[in-house]
């Protein structure tokens, strides 16, 4: 019978007769397994990443249903990865959380700063944001969630009534509820009665979505290319020893 090669991982490993495992230093998880039909050889591998709190991101990712590199995505623009970060309008820690949010999403007083706390209340209240932007679509959601992390949901409910009510679509972000966001810093739109909260200068919250959009594409294109770098390494191991 003709020699398979069997590819398999540390965890799950199942149908094979022995296993042999190499100690995996700190910043690397397990990356090839090799040969025969009965032992398989688990060699270590670098992982991709991007901060020092990947592991908190893709602890608390499935909270929201995001890709753990969207969460990753919002602390880079928030807080550059810095755990002290304080904004001029008092949010704190990665994740630049409000007092009064941070508080509501169960961050004890004086812990702001600590990132666990800081990325698991975040989850949360992307969740929480999440269920009360459900009619949205969900190829749109993000968006909006995004959006109302950073403005408050009220502006972004307003906005879209205006949305409606000028022909737009008020489940479409790009153009059309954006728009009106950002036109809620003239009188002709915040003194409207569809706007249940006031005037609001859109401009930030437009660039802060655009913004994390825009890193999360960076991050996805730079996995991708990492996982293509390493697929070519063992290609080129596998042809050497060939």
């Amino acid at each position: 019978m003709r020699k398979r090669e069997k590819i398999a991982y540390i965890l799950g490993v199942a149908a094979v007769t022995a296993v042999f495992t190499v100690s995996i230093p700190p910043g690397q998880s397990p990356r090839v397994v090799e040969e025969s039909d009965s032992v398989v050889a688990v060699v270590a591998g670098p992982i991709f990443r991007i901060s020092p709190y990947d592991s908190l991101f893709k602890a608390y990712a499935d909270t929201v249903g995001w890709d753990w590199k969207m969460l990753a995505a919002v602390a880079y623009v928030e807080s550059k990865f810095d755990t002290a970060a304080v904004s001029g309008v008092g949010a704190r820690g990665l994740m630049q959380m409000m007092p009064q949010t941070a508080r509501a999403m169960g961050i004890p007083e004086g812990l702001e700063s600590n990132p666990t706390e800081s990325v698991r209340a975040a989850a949360d209240y992307f969740s929480y944001l999440s269920h009360l932007f459900r009619r949205v679509p969900e190829g749109e959601r993000t968006n909006f969630v995004l959006a109302a992390y950073n403005a408050g949901f009220g502006h972004i409910y307003d906005a879209m009534r205006l949305a409606h009510k000028y022909g737009c679509n008020r489940y479409v972000w790009n153009d059309n509820v954006e728009t009106y966001l950002r036109l809620k810093n003239d009188s002709i739109y915040y003194t409207d009665s569809l706007c249940r909260n006031g005037r609001f200068t859109g401009i930030e919250t437009t660039l802060f979505v655009r913004k994390v959009q825009h890193k999360y594409s960076e991050y996805r294109l730079r996995e991708e290319a990492f996982l293509q770098e390493q697929q070519q390494q063992v290609a080129d191991t596998r042809g050497m020893e060939g």
